[in-house]
Order: C-alpha cells, then sequence, then structure tokens
C-alpha cells in the first residue's frame, strides 16, 4: 500500500470510510421516507462512488451530461435520468442510450417536447421516457407549477404517442444559500410542496405523474420533520462527500467531509507572511474565494488568500506573524474544498484512503 506521503501533488483524496458512512445514511434516510434513492453522481463521476450511493446496483441514477450517461452506460449502469432539458443538438446521442441504457429526459418548456416528437421514437418499439422539470423556488430552469402552462405541457406531452410521461423533478438549488438547518428545512419543505401540489393538479386532469421527485443535498440531508408525503424519489447527489461549503449551512459535518486536495508548500516569503503551495485554481476550482476556498486540515490557522492558475498562496487566518518553521518547504497539506462539485471536476482520478493508506484509486469521466 501506498502513503499518502507518497504521492505526488496536488492531487484529489477520497476518504472511503467517510464516503461509505455518508452513502449508507442516505440510502437510510431515503427508505425511512418512503423514497427511492435516484443518486446524482456529477460531483465524482465515478463508478465506484455511484455503487456506494446506490447501494450496489447499477441502476438508478441522474446525470447531468451526456458523457456521463454514456460513461456509466459503458459500465453497464441502466434507469439513467439526464436531469437537464433537452435540445435536438443531443437527440441522436441520446437516442443511442435510450436503446442501451433505459435513458429519460427532462423537458420544461413545449419546444423540447415539439424536438422529440419530430425525431420520433428513439429506437425501433421504443418511446421516449420524459419527465417535466418544476421550479420550486429555484428559478434556474423548471415550469412553474401555478401557470397553466404546466398542466398544459404534460398534456402535450401524454398526446404524443412517441412519447412516455414519466414524472416530475425539482431541484431546490436555492438551499446553498442557507445559513442554518432551519432554513434548510424551510426550502425542503417548499421543495415537497411544489412538486406534491402540481401532482396533484394533473392527477385532478387524469395524468398522473407516475414519479414526484425532489432533491438537493441539503434539503436531502435536513428533510421536512413532518415528511415527504405524496413524494417517492430523491436524488441528492453531493452528499457522498460533502464539503466544506454544506457544513457551514448546516447539512453535515465536518468530520462528514470525505474529499480532500492534497498539496506541497513550495515556498516561504517571510516578508509577504506567505507560503506558496503548489495548487492553484486548476487543482481546487475558484469557488469560496470568499471563504479561503475551504479549509486546510489540522490547520485553523491557516487560510488560502489566493489562488494563481497553478500556485496557491496560504498566510494565517488572523494575520498574525506565521512560525514557517512548523511548514517545512515539501511539507503536505490536505484542504477540505470549499465546494466538492467544482474541485473534483479539477481531477481526472482520486485517490482512495482507507485507514490513512492509499488503497486505490477511482478514474473519474470527463467532458459533455
Amino acid at each position: 500500500m501506498t502513503s499518502l506521503e507518497e504521492l505526488r501533488t496536488p492531487c484529489l483524496v477520497v476518504d472511503v470510510e467517510v464516503a461509505e458512512r455518508n452513502a449508507a445514511a442516505m440510502l437510510q434516510r431515503a427508505a425511512g421516507l418512503g423514497c427511492r434513492l435516484r443518486p446524482h453522481v456529477k460531483t465524482h463521476k465515478t463508478v465506484e462512488g455511484a455503487l456506494l450511493q446506490t447501494g450496489g446496483k447499477k441502476s438508478c441514477i441522474t446525470v447531468s451530461t451526456l458523457r456521463e450517461a454514456e460513461f456509466f452506460a459503458s459500465h453497464g449502469f441502466s434507469d439513467i435520468l439526464y436531469a437537464v432539458p433537452i435540445t435536438r443538438d443531443k437527440l441522436s446521442r441520446a437516442a443511442q442510450l435510450a436503446q442501451t441504457a433505459d435513458l429519460a429526459v427532462i423537458v420544461d418548456n413545449i419546444a423540447h417536447v415539439t424536438d422529440l416528437a419530430k425525431f420520433g421514437p428513439p429506437g425501433e418499439g421504443l418511446v421516449w421516457k420524459v419527465w417535466v422539470m418544476v421550479d420550486c423556488g429555484y428559478h434556474r430552469d423548471g415550469v412553474e407549477p401555478s401557470d397553466p402552462k404546466a398542466a398544459a405541457l404534460v398534456q402535450a406531452i401524454v398526446s404524443q404517442s412517441e412519447l412516455f410521461f414519466a414524472g416530475i423533478y425539482t431541484h431546490g438549488g436555492h438551499s446553498y444559500d442557507c445559513t442554518s438547518p432551519d432554513a434548510i428545512e424551510a426550502v425542503s419543505r417548499a421543495e415537497r410542496d411544489a412538486v406534491v401540489g402540481f401532482a396533484t393538479q394533473l392527477a385532478a386532469k387524469e395524468t398522473p405523474a407516475p414519479v414526484v421527485a425532489i432533491g438537493s443535498t441539503p434539503t436531502c440531508s435536513v428533510p421536512p420533520s413532518d415528511g415527504l408525503d405524496g413524494v417517492n424519489e430523491m436524488h441528492p447527489g453531493n452528499y457522498l462527500v460533502y464539503d466544506v461549503m454544506q457544513s457551514g449551512i448546516g447539512s453535515c459535518q465536518l468530520a462528514d467531509v470525505a474529499l480532500r486536495v492534497l498539496t506541497r508548500v513550495v515556498g516561504h516569503y517571510e516578508s509577504r507572511n506567505t507560503l506558496q503551495v503548489d495548487v492553484g485554481w486548476t487543482g481546487l476550482s475558484a469557488q469560496g474565494s470568499a471563504n479561503f476556498y475551504g479549509m486546510i486540515m489540522d490547520h485553523p490557522e491557516l487560510a488560502i488568500t489566493n489562488l494563481k492558475q497553478e500556485a496557491g498562496e496560504v498566510s494565517s487566518r488572523s494575520g498574525s506573524p506565521l512560525d514557517f518553521s512548523k511548514y517545512p518547504i515539501g511539507s503536505m497539506l490536505q484542504i477540505l474544498p470549499w465546494h466538492s462539485c467544482a474541485a473534483s471536476h479539477q481531477h481526472a482520478e482520486m485517490q482512495v484512503v482507507r485507514g490513512g493508506a492509499v488503497v486505490g484509486k477511482w478514474e473519474s469521466c470527463k467532458g459533455w
């Protein structure tokens, strides 16, 4: 086995024991809420991570790119939901995946439905499985459930022989702006009420939604105390590894953060009270600059003050003089990232650590 000190930096590391614990907790929470878990895999984009999330099954996952769908399909996964509104340039690739991996697509505009109908069936004897995205207050995408056009969109899907209405989906992404578990729970309640209310409308119009799905890591980590009645599927993703941002808003504890970026001290600059490290925004991402890009493990006195492309600057969090002897040239620092989705995207693989030793690596998919 390889020790952490033998790794070349910068590199991405996952504490698999923490990830296993996070995965098991979310599976248990979903079951307790009466929901099937359809985990999002975009945070890590690895086969091994997805298998932890699904409990070992190669089915029922959510992706954000067709490349992710192709990657997981090539490793035997099926029942894949592509959770970005589909456009005509992607239909040929999506049709191939519908034939081999039971791909479902999402729409929130009549133009999407028209394009699918014009394209025709994805394969002989097949129909497009179509979900409708619902806006629960995030205002990124999705139909407004109280708008008559929302129910009309579902009716348009049902009226097309090439299409099958598979369900409704929402994402409470505004939960990431919360500052407490109570605030997260309020968003999770609004998330639930938006899709359950829309599902009730659809049932009254005799176009019931087979699946009613909610999900963001904060809202699935802090679900409504009065349950998720009317919801039957959850699709969080970041929770497998969490991050400093999630711990700050109350989704998790710092002990639940499984991902870290390793870097080494490469320079001492006493006149500027600065250490230079060998990771920049290309290895950590530029997110979280107002929050020092995350936290440096075991060194609460340190903060990342600036990131260049391939180098970072570290100083004391308080502004007091550094004791440079504590951070020799070549010594390693472990950074818990502000946003693990962004940090992991910077790397093609992550080193897997168990009990402090490197026991393998997970390769991630890249591209769109």
